[in-house]
C-alpha cells in the first residue's frame, strides 16, 4: 500500500503525536477466463460447423471432414472466401455450393456469415462491416483504493490515549464493485492508583456498499457480459446504451444499459466496544473484567426500475431491508500469581464468561408500483400487494462458561497446565446444553538440566498435551427445534356449520425437534519439540498431532412414514492427524548485508472413521455373506477409511482419435469424444459396455494435504529492505467438465454468444486433453476430469527504502521511507490447463495489487 505519514516530533510525556497516512492500492485481474477475438470467434464457429462433417470415408477409410451432413461432398463450405484456395476451388464454384435464390445480392462475407450460423441482422451486419467490441476491456478495470487515516495519541503518567479517523474509497477490478469505509478508534487506558486499572477501546464503522458490479458468473444461465458476441451493439447508433446488443431476436446482456435503471444503497454501521477492568490485590491476586457490547446496523435499499424494457414490471420494484444485531460478552477473570522458594511458580487462572446474541431483521419486497416508480426505493408505498413480499427474521442465542487451569513450573524446567471448562449454549437441545472439556499439557526444558552440555543448542523444549474442544457452529441456531412453517399451501378451506366454505391460515411442523442435539466435540493430542541452536539464530518448533471428532452434527435421513425426510442429530467420527513444522534461520548477519528465512511446513490426513451406524453385509465373490461392515454414504461421497473430501467419480483416460472411430462407436460416441474407463465389465452386455456406479474409482481428494510458506528478508546497508513471500498448496485435485466444450448449454452457441476460450480436437488438432466442440459421454458416466490443483504462489514482494540519519537530520524530519510492493506477483500451477480456466486457489476471478507508497516522520 502507498503510504504517507506525518506526525510530530515525540516530546515530553503528555505531548500529543499527530499521524496523517494515506494508502493508495492499485488493482486489476490477473487471472480469469477468456473469451475468443473477433478472429478467434470466427474460427471456433467455422470449426464447430466443419465439426458436424466430420466421418469415415467409405473410399479412402479415412476419418475426414466434409463427409457426412447436408454438406458432405462440399470443402471449405464454412471457410473464408479469401482462404479458398487450400482447397482448389474458387469463389464461383463456393458460391456454387447454395441454389442461387439463397444468394442472390449478398456479398461474399455475408454469404459466410450466414453460414456461420450468424442470422441475426444486427450481428451480420457488424460481421460484414468488421464492426466489433470487447466486452472484456467493458468487464473489467484497474481499480484504485485510497485509504485516509488521521490520529491522535499521547501519554501521561497515569493515562495514554488514541484517537483515530478513518475514510476509505475502494474500488475494485470489476466494474461497478465499489464500496466506501468511514471508520474511527478511541483507545484510553488509565491507572486509576496503584491498585486499579481502566481500559476502553471503542470501534466505530460506516460502510456504505454500492457494489452492482458487472456479472462474472461461468454457468451458462448467468448474466455474463464476456458472452456477447464481439459482434454485438455496446452502443446505438444515437449513442445510447444498447438494450438489446445481439438484437431483438436474441438480446443480450448490456450491464452499461442496465445499470441505469438500478440504485443501490446497502450498508453497515458497527459500534464494537471493549471495556476492562484490573484490579491488584494482596498476595499477587489479580481481578479482570471485560465487557464487550456490540452493536450492528444493517440497511439495504435497491431498486429496479420497470424503465428497463427487458424487466417485467410485476418481478422487480424495491427491496428495502434492515437489521440489527445486539452482541454483549462479559468475562471475569481471577488469577493468582506466586513464585516460592525462587524456583516454584504457580499460575491458578478462573474464569466465568456469558454472552448474548439478538438480531432482528425486515424485510419489505415491493415490485409492480405503480402508476410510476419515479421515486425509486423511496416510495413502497404504491407497490401492488400481489406481486409483493414481507418477511421478518429474529433470533436469540446465549452462552456461558466457567473455566479453572492450574499451571505450575518449577526451576523453569518442568511444567504441567491442568485446564476444565464447561460451555453451554442454548441452540442446542434441551437435554445437553452444556459439554466438558479437560485438557493438560506437560512441558520439560531439557536444554536446563545440569547435565545437557552441546553448546550449540540454546533452546531445547519438549511439549505433551491432550485435551477436549467443542463446536458450537449451527446453520440455524433453532436446529434442535421444530419448526412451524405455512406449509406448501398457506391455506386450506372447510365448510362450516352454514355451508358455507372458509378458507383460513394454517401451519404445519416441517422439521423434527431433537431435544438430544449435543456438542460437536473434538479430542486432540500433540507432542512437539521447541528448539533453537547458536543463541537461538536457527529455531525450529516441530508438532505431531492426532485429533478425532466425534459426535458431529449431521443431517440424518428418516423414513418416509415419519413425515420427516432428515433430523439433525449427532453422528460420525472423524480424524485429523499430520505434522506441522516452523524453521526461522537468521543466515548472514553483517553490518551492510542482513539475511533471513521463516519456512513453515504442514501436512494432514483426514479419515472417516464412521458415519450413521448402518451396518451392511459384506459378500464373497459367490455372493456368500462373510461380514458386516458400515456402510458408506455414497450420496454425499463419504467412504469409512477415506477423506471427507474424496473424490469419488469416473475416470477420464483421454480422447477418442480419428483412427478409434469404430471402437469408439460401440460407446455410441465418435472421435474428439472423451475415452470413459469401464473399470468394472461383468455387467457389460454383449461387449457393450455398461457405466454405473460400479465402474466410478478413488481419484484423490480436494482438500490439500500439504501445506507451505516461505519468507526471506533481506537488509542492505542498512537503508534497503527487501521481503519475498510465497506459498503452495499441494497434493489436492478437482473434478471438471470445462474441457468438453459444450458450448451449446443453454443454446448459447445456436444464439451466437462467444464462448470461453478453451483448445478443442479437430482432426487437424487431435489432442488427447480436451474434446471436441460440444462433445459427448457414453450413455450413464459422468464426464467431468480429473485435474491437480497444486500450485505455488509469489504472494508478496515488497522492496522499502529509508534515507540516511544525517540526510533526515539535513530535512528536519525523524524518519523518511519510501516503499513498494506487489501482491499475488505471479502463480505456477502444477496443471497447465488452469490458464484456461482461471487461478487455481479460487477456481476462477483472481487480482493483482501495486502498491507504493511514502513514510514521513516529523
Amino acid at each position: 500500500m502507498g503510504v504517507i505519514v506525518i506526525s510530530t516530533k515525540k516530546g515530553k510525556t503528555g505531548k500529543p503525536i499527530i499521524n496523517i497516512t494515506t494508502n493508495m492500492t492499485v488493482v486489476n485481474e490477473s487471472a480469469y477466463r477468456n473469451v475468443y477475438s473477433p478472429e478467434g470467434y470466427v474460427k471456433y464457429r467455422e470449426d464447430w460447423e466443419t465439426a458436424k462433417t466430420y466421418g469415415t470415408n467409405t473410399t479412402t477409410g479415412n476419418y475426414e471432414a466434409w463427409v457426412t451432413g447436408t454438406v458432405a461432398g462440399k470443402p471449405g463450405y464454412y471457410t473464408n472466401p479469401s482462404q479458398l484456395s487450400q482447397y482448389g476451388i474458387t469463389e464461383a464454384q463456393w458460391l456454387a455450393y447454395q441454389p442461387a435464390a439463397q444468394i442472390q445480392g449478398k456479398s461474399l462475407n455475408e454469404v459466410w456469415g450466414l453460414r456461420l450460423g450468424i442470422t441475426d441482422a444486427t450481428l451480420l451486419k457488424n460481421f460484414v462491416d468488421g464492426k466489433t467490441h470487447d466486452w472484456y476491456d467493458s468487464t473489467f478495470r484497474t481499480g484504485i483504493n485510497r485509504d485516509n487515516n488521521l490520529s491522535v495519541s499521547g501519554a501521561s503518567d497515569k493515562v495514554n490515549y488514541y484517537i483515530s479517523l478513518g475514510y476509505l474509497d475502494s474500488e475494485g477490478a470489476i466494474q461497478g464493485n465499489d464500496y466506501t469505509a468511514v471508520r474511527s478508534n478511541m483507545k484510553v487506558d488509565a491507572k486509576v492508583t496503584d491498585w486499579l486499572e481502566f481500559g476502553a477501546n471503542v470501534n466505530f464503522q460506516d460502510r456504505s456498499d454500492g457494489d452492482i458490479s458487472v456479472g462474472t458468473g461461468t454457468n451458462y444461465w448467468d448474466a455474463n457480459m464476456l458472452r456477447n458476441s464481439p459482434f454485438a451493439n455496446f452502443k446505438e447508433t444515437n449513442g445510447d446504451y444498447a438494450r438489446q446488443p445481439m438484437g431483438p431476436t436474441i438480446g443480450g446482456y448490456n450491464y452499461y444499459y442496465d445499470r441505469q435503471y438500478m440504485d443501490l444503497d446497502r450498508g453497515y454501521t458497527v459500534l464494537n466496544t471493549i471495556f476492562n477492568t484490573k484490579v491488584t490485590l494482596p498476595y499477587g491476586i489479580t481481578y479482570s473484567f471485560n465487557a464487550s457490547p456490540r452493536y450492528e446496523f444493517f440497511y439495504n435499499r435497491y431498486f429496479q426500475s420497470a424503465g428497463n424494457k427487458n424487466w417485467s414490471a410485476a418481478n422487480i420494484g424495491v427491496d428495502r431491508e434492515n437489521g440489527k444485531k445486539f452482541t454483549w460478552n462479559i468475562n471475569n477473570t481471577i488469577a493468582w500469581d506466586h513464585t516460592f522458594n525462587g524456583k516454584h511458580h504457580i499460575i491458578a487462572t478462573f474464569v466465568q464468561e456469558a454472552e448474548d446474541l439478538k438480531t432482528w431483521s425486515d424485510r419489505i419486497d415491493a415490485n409492480n408500483i405503480q402508476p410510476s416508480d419515479a421515486l425509486g426505493y423511496h416510495n413502497i408505498a404504491n407497490a401492488t400487494l400481489a406481486n409483493s413480499s414481507f418477511t421478518a427474521t429474529d433470533t436469540h442465542q446465549t452462552a456461558d462458561a466457567l473455566m479453572g487451569r492450574i499451571f505450575y513450573s518449577y526451576d523453569n524446567r518442568y511444567m504441567i497446565t491442568g485446564t476444565v471448562r464447561r460451555d453451554g449454549y442454548s441452540a442446542f437441545g434441551a437435554s445437553y446444553p452444556y459439554a466438558t472439556f479437560p485438557s493438560v499439557a506437560l512441558g520439560w526444558s531439557f536444554n536446563k538440566e545440569s547435565w545437557f552440555h552441546w553448546a550449540p543448542m540454546s533452546t531445547g523444549k519438549l511439549r505433551l498435551s491432550w485435551g477436549k474442544n467443542g463446536n458450537r457452529s449451527l446453520a440455524d441456531p433453532y436446529l434442535a427445534l421444530a419448526n412451524l412453517s405455512s406449509g406448501t399451501g398457506a391455506t386450506m378451506g372447510y365448510l362450516d356449520a352454514s355451508g358455507n366454505i372458509v378458507d383460513m391460515k394454517y401451519l404445519g411442523i416441517d422439521r423434527m425437534a431433537n431435544p438430544n442435539l449435543q456438542w460437536e466435540k473434538t479430542t486432540a493430542s500433540n507432542i512437539g519439540l521447541d528448539l533453537g541452536f547458536l543463541n537461538d539464530r536457527i529455531t525450529s518448533t516441530i508438532d505431531i498431532y492426532r485429533s478425532v471428532t466425534h459426535d458431529m452434527i449431521m443431517s440424518q435421513r428418516l423414513p418416509e412414514f415419519t413425515g420427516f425426510s432428515s433430523i439433525a442429530t449427532n453422528l460420525g467420527e472423524v480424524e485429523n492427524k499430520g505434522i506441522e513444522i516452523a524453521l526461522n534461520t537468521l543466515n548472514i548477519k553483517n553490518p551492510n548485508f542482513e539475511w533471513s528465512t521463516m519456512f513453515a511446513f504442514s501436512y494432514n490426513k483426514n479419515t472417516i472413521n464412521k458415519l450413521y451406524g448402518n451396518m451392511e453385509d459384506v459378500k464373497d465373490a459367490n455372493g456368500n455373506v462373510i461380514g458386516t461392515k458400515e456402510a458408506d454414504d455414497k450420496t454425499n461421497g463419504w467412504f469409512i477409511g477415506r477423506p471427507i473430501s474424496q473424490i469419488w467419480d469416473y475416470k477420464v483416460i483421454g480422447i477418442w482419435q480419428k483412427d478409434e472411430a469404430v471402437e469408439a462407436a460401440k460407446y455410441g460416441q465418435r472421435p474428439g469424444d472423451p475415452k470413459i474407463e469401464n473399470s468394472y465389465t461383468a455387467d457389460d452386455v454383449n461387449g457393450k459396455p455398461t457405466y454405473n456406479e460400479k465402474d466410478k474409482q478413488f481419484l484423490g481428494q480436494t482438500a490439500p494435504p500439504i501445506n507451505w510458506s516461505l519468507r526471506n528478508e533481506f537488509k542492505f546497508y542498512k537503508n534497503w529492505n527487501l521481503a519475498i513471500n510465497m506459498y503452495s498448496y499441494t497434493g489436492h485435485k478437482s473434478m471438471d467438465g470445462r474441457y468438453m466444450n459444450n458450448y451449446n448449454d443453454g443454446s448459447l452457441y445456436t444464439n451466437n454468444y462467444n464462448p470461453f476460450v478453451n483448445p478443442y480436437w479437430t482432426i487437424d488438432n487431435p489432442t488427447n486433453e480436451w474434446a471436441r466442440l460440444d462433445a459427448r459421454g457414453p450413455a450413464g458416466a459422468g464426464v467431468a476430469r480429473l485435474y491437480n490443483r497444486s500450485f505455488i504462489r509469489l504472494d508478496n514482494i515488497s522492496l522499502a527504502y529509508s534515507l540516511p540519519k544525517d540526510l533526515i537530520d539535513r530535512l528536519h524530519v525523524r524518519n523518511f521511507k519510501i516503499y513498494a510492493s506487489v501482491q499475488n506477483a505471479a502463480t505456477w500451477s502444477a496443471s497447465k490447463e488452469w490458464k484456461y480456466f482461471g487461478d487455481p486457489e479460487t477456481g476462477g476471478l483472481a487480482t493483482r495489487m501495486f502498491n507504493l507508497g511514502f513514510n514521513v516522520s516529523l
